[in-house]
């Protein structure tokens, strides 16, 4: 299950007396990081070292530095009496009727069941944020190595999403001149690559996106600061008029999505950021953050990534392209 969703139903638990832990293979600052932004309120245990995953026996067999997914819910005397090991992740609805079926209380009538709350997730939260932020990115960060950018893209090509994760994550400890928006970039290009090179009219309709969001908030700054009534109707009038190129824009992506594949560049780029930030919080605990963009090495020059098809990693992009 996501942690969020969790969080959601936390009270369910405490209703039952039920104690929820959750173990991560990321470092403690990543997991610290990840309690705050989520608002957890119960336990995040780092397993860096994958004590616990070995323990259990779920330690991914292709990539190692991951954990299978897998959920344990264990009775007060020791006895697990539910266990979920696979790709699919249950909610939380699924384990509390395990647990009230093994306490012979299923289905529960005494529980007052509340409206669920808003999620917390992380950057991008919809398909219009990560068509925006993929479309304006042009090129790979200059503090990033392009060569190991290149790697970490065939393997993804080749339909290695975990072993990605895990490259990504090495790299990002070793860009040591990278700062966090250059991380943030790097996970951008690399989701653009991957998903947007044969579907150049997507990345046109983020620009346009942005082009109109962007335009919106001039309007609507001008019609705040203006003082002339006269001012205001016209500048109402043409606010409606962006207004309503910006819902178009918002259909046709909407009316793509499927088949621009937005829904997995999102999920992506928000894996590849979500990455890149655990780094950052990790190298920030431990004191070693350069300045964003001081001391940065020399120029490596215009390294090619590996496939052909790809565009220079120095190259800027230009506007018609993917």
């Amino acid at each position: 299950m996501q942690l969020g969703e969790l969080q959601n139903q936390i009270a369910r638990f405490d209703h039952r007396g039920v104690s929820v832990i959750a173990i991560s293979v990321d470092e403690q600052a990543a997991s610290l990081a990840m309690i705050e932004r989520l608002g957890l309120t119960f336990d995040l245990g780092s397993d860096p070292q994958q004590s616990v995953v070995k323990a259990f026996g779920v330690q991914n067999p292709d990539t190692r530095e991951l954990a299978i997914h897998a959920v344990y819910i264990v009775a007060a005397d020791g006895e697990i009496f539910y266990r979920k090991v696979g790709r699919r992740r249950p909610v939380s609805a699924e384990l509390i009727d395990a647990i009230d079926a093994f306490e012979g209380v299923y289905p529960r009538t005494d529980e007052q069941i509340q409206p669920r709350r808003r999620i917390n997730v992380a950057y991008p939260e919809n398909n219009f944020q990560a068509l925006i932020t993929v479309a304006g990115i042009t090129r790979l960060p200059e503090s990033v190595d392009a060569i190991a950018f290149s790697r970490i893209y065939s393997i993804r090509i080749k339909g290695g999403l975990d072993d990605s994760l895990v490259a990504f994550k090495a790299l990002t400890k070793n860009s040591v001149d990278a700062g966090q928006q250059d991380l943030f970039d790097t996970a951008a290009w690399l989701t653009r690559l991957v998903f947007f090179q044969d579907t150049p009219e997507a990345l046109e309709a983020g620009r346009l996106l942005n082009k109109r969001l962007a335009r919106i908030r001039e309007l609507e700054a001008e019609f705040e600061a203006s003082q002339s009534p006269d001012s205001k109707d016209e500048i109402l009038h043409t606010l409606a008029q962006a207004r309503a190129g910006l819902s178009l824009t918002r259909a046709e992506i909407s009316n793509n999505a499927d088949a621009w594949n937005l829904r997995s560049a999102k999920t992506t780029l928000r894996s590849y950021r979500e990455v890149a930030g655990a780094s950052m919080n990790v190298r920030v605990e431990r004191g070693d953050v350069r300045a964003e963009r001081g001391d940065v090495r020399a120029e490596r020059g215009d390294v090619r990534v590996e496939r052909g098809d790809v565009p220079a990693a120095r190259e800027k992009v230009p506007e018609d392209a993917p």
